[in-house]
Parts: structure tokens; C-alpha cells; sequence
């Protein structure tokens, strides 16, 4: 009987098996890709803004931080005694000095106050209706007009660099309309301006200086009308109220230990006003 020829198997059978296992090669080489991280996790997907590349997407901005209100603080009764102006310029911040003429240190507290850019101001000594004693360069209102003028010029010329006036005490000359015309006659021919310490409600200075040209300010708060740092701070605290209520606000108070001690505390913080120089306020600045 003849014997049957072995079958041979065909060379492409041998290919199919090769491509699969290179498939199956391919498929374990990609899950372990896939899978077999450190961390056992998928990639994070990155999500863009739609439409814009990565550089032109711009930060949001952050608000500005909210703005302090400018205040003007106003020291009375400097010229006397240097001391006492040392410890206002020692507070180092823009604080009008408000100097009495014809004193001993009222040309000295001028000429520092303007090295550090300060307003300085002349405190004009006016008749109160008590007897209190006025000093130097006083003006009553028994004086005429030649003579009110006459000494607002000596008390202009004993502190230099002012860029405005105000009343001391003047409780009864800042009521009589024709003593403060004259003196605004004065001040407007230097170019000065007017603060209105308002020592009485019947005070004509704010009026009769807008009348007369002069540009002029009046005083919101007395902060140490009483000597009492538990007081002083009340007044603070209601010159506060009333810069963040109107914009602004005036305050004047005067070179005690108290005073000064309350306000190295409460500008050292700096979260609750800006101080200002007073010509700062006037307006159409």
C-alpha cells in the first residue's frame, strides 16, 4: 500500500501566529503603561480655559485696599516752650503746627515744622468774653481797624513760613463781624488761609472770611477739651466717625502729656485715618 505524504503547514499560518503574540505583546506593554504606575493612579487631566492658550490667561486682579480718610490734626499753643514742640515733631507725621506768636520759640518750631514739610499756621491771640489774659500780639476788639492790622502783621512777620491763621481763645473777637473783616483783609493780602477753631457758636471767622476771599476751614472735634486720656480717645474715636461719614475731618488739640501720649498710640496703628496737612482740606484741593 503507498504511503501517505506528510501535509506541510503553510508558512502564512506560521505569520497569524507570530502577529498575535505580537499583539498580546503590545496589549500587556500598554496596560502596564496604563496601570502600572507608582501611585496606582491615571494621569490627572488638565482642563484649559476653552479658546485661549495658557499665557493668555491673565490673573483676576485683587481690590485695592480700602482708603484711610485723610483727618487733620491741628496742635495749638506751640512757640512756648521747645520742648513741647520737640515731642509733637517726635510723632513724626505730618501734624499743622499752630504756633502763637511773639514767643520765644515761635520762630525755631516754624523753621523745623517746614524742614519736615508741615503746615505751619499762626494761632492769633483773640479777646474771650472772660478775662483771660492774651500775651503777646493780642487783639481786642476795642482796637481799630489800623491797629487790629498793624498787629496781625507783627504776628505774621514773628512765625515764618505760615500758609494760614486761626484764633486763639477769640471767643468774643471772632463774634464781632467788623475786628475779624479787618484781619481777613490782612491775611488775604499774604495769601493765607483761615481755620475757625469755632471757641464760640456765635463765631462769624468761617463767614466772614469766605465773604472776604479767604479760603477757610473750620474745626470738627476738640480732642482734649478735657485732660483726660479716657476722654481724649472718645474725641478721637468721634473725629473718626466723622472723616468716614463727610471724607474728612479736623481736630485740634494741644501739646499736654496726655494728648501726645494718646496719639503716639493711636497713629503707631495707622488703621483708622490718614493724617493730612491742613491746607490739604481747603477747598478745590
Amino acid at each position: 500500500m503507498p504511503q501517505k505524504k506528510k501535509r506541510k503547514r503553510p508558512a502564512a499560518r506560521k505569520h497569524h501566529i507570530l502577529l498575535i503574540l505580537l499583539l498580546i505583546a503590545g496589549g500587556i506593554f500598554l496596560l502596564y503603561e496604563e496601570f502600572g504606575r507608582e501611585d496606582g493612579q491615571r494621569p490627572a487631566t488638565i482642563r484649559r480655559p476653552a479658546g485661549k492658550h495658557p499665557a493668555e490667561v491673565k490673573p483676576v486682579p485683587l481690590p485695592p485696599p480700602p482708603k484711610l480718610p485723610p483727618v487733620a490734626i491741628v496742635i495749638d499753643d506751640l512757640g512756648t516752650n521747645r520742648e513741647q514742640a520737640e515731642a509733637v515733631l517726635a510723632l513724626d507725621t505730618p501734624i499743622t503746627l499752630s504756633i502763637l506768636p511773639l514767643q520765644p520759640h515761635s520762630a525755631w518750631t516754624a523753621s523745623e515744622g517746614k524742614k519736615r514739610g508741615y503746615d505751619v499756621i499762626v494761632h492769633l491771640p483773640m479777646e474771650a468774653e472772660g478775662s483771660n489774659k492774651l500775651g503777646p500780639g493780642g487783639l481786642y476788639t476795642w482796637m481799630s481797624d489800623d491797629e487790629i492790622s498793624r498787629v496781625v502783621e507783627e504776628n505774621l512777620q514773628s512765625v515764618p513760613y505760615s500758609t494760614g491763621a486761626g484764633n486763639h481763645m477769640g471767643s468774643a473777637f471772632t463774634a464781632d463781624k467788623r475786628a475779624m473783616t479787618t484781619v481777613m483783609a490782612v491775611l488775604k493780602k499774604h495769601q493765607l488761609f483761615f481755620i475757625d477753631s469755632l471757641t464760640s457758636p456765635q463765631s462769624a471767622g468761617f463767614r466772614v472770611a469766605r465773604s472776604a476771599g479767604v479760603p477757610a476751614l473750620s474745626r470738627d472735634v476738640f480732642l482734649d477739651d478735657a485732660d483726660d486720656m479716657r476722654e481724649i480717645e472718645i474725641q478721637w474715636n468721634r473725629m473718626v466717625k466723622i472723616a468716614r461719614k463727610y471724607g474728612s475731618a479736623i481736630a485740634i488739640g494741644h501739646p499736654r502729656k496726655n494728648t501726645l501720649a494718646v496719639l503716639e498710640r493711636k497713629l503707631a496703628r495707622g488703621n483708622e485715618i490718614t493724617v493730612v496737612p491742613l491746607s490739604r482740606l481747603l477747598p478745590g484741593r
